[in-house]
């Protein structure tokens, strides 16, 4: 960024804006990358937190708001990846920073087979179930 004679501020096109993002951020980000890559049937929702010495511990959420989980264990920054209804959400929580971020993730070829859908699923058919 520089300031013009006028005062006013610009950016440069230059220069990328990943300069400019926090650690923090930028975790929450790679989080939520791998988390939309990685999506597959019966993938849950979980809990990821680091430590002070860059350790990384991977919990069920289920019942912990992310200032609890940071508390409990000891961790500078904790993540949570939820999946709902086609999207991957990530929210980070740690050092006085908060984020949320989501994304869409397209349904690739087609939905998984159901148990209690007896006509659609062929193991039932079959026999297996």
């Amino acid at each position: 960024m520089f300031r013009t004679a006028i005062g006013r501020v610009k950016v440069s096109a230059f220069r990328p804006i990943s300069i400019y993002v926090s650690a923090f951020l930028q975790q929450a980000e790679d989080i939520l990358d791998v988390a939309v890559a990685g999506n597959s049937y019966g993938a849950g929702d979980v809990a990821i937190l680091l430590d002070r010495q860059g350790g990384m511990r991977m919990l069920d959420p289920a019942g912990w708001s992310l200032p609890a989980l940071s508390a409990e264990f000891g961790a500078t920054a904790v993540y949570k990846v939820e999946r709902r209804c086609g999207t991957v959400r990530v929210e980070g929580w740690g050092g006085g920073q908060r984020c949320l971020i989501q994304r869409e993730f397209a349904q690739r070829g087609v939905a998984p087979f159901l148990p209690w859908q007896p006509t659609m699923n062929p193991l039932l058919q079959l026999g297996y179930l």
